[in-house]
């Protein structure tokens, strides 16, 4: 399984994530944000505004990316959708 260590950088819908496995790799969210997003109060809808996206977390115990508004992704989705920067 992978798991998220660190964020390296956060950007809209952009994120640069460090894995267990010591990878480097960066995923775009925007697209499945969107195409999530079609309630106007939903939880995907608060990821559309840039400020908040980017207040993105680590979850210490899950060790993968959430939101205050409780939304998280699964770390293995994360690696499949993310692209190889760095691998250490």
């Amino acid at each position: 399984m992978h798991l998220i260590i660190k964020i390296l950088n956060a950007q809209p819908y952009q994120l640069t994530l460090q894995f267990n496995n010591g990878e480097v790799r960066v995923v775009n969210l925007e697209e499945k944000i969107k195409s999530k997003s079609t309630t106007p109060t939903g939880k995907y809808k608060m990821l559309l505004d840039k400020n908040y996206f980017t207040k993105v977390k680590v979850h210490k115990e899950w060790q993968t990316i959430y939101w205050d508004n409780g939304l998280d992704f699964c770390p293995d989705v994360l690696y499949q959708m993310s692209k190889l920067l760095i691998d250490y």
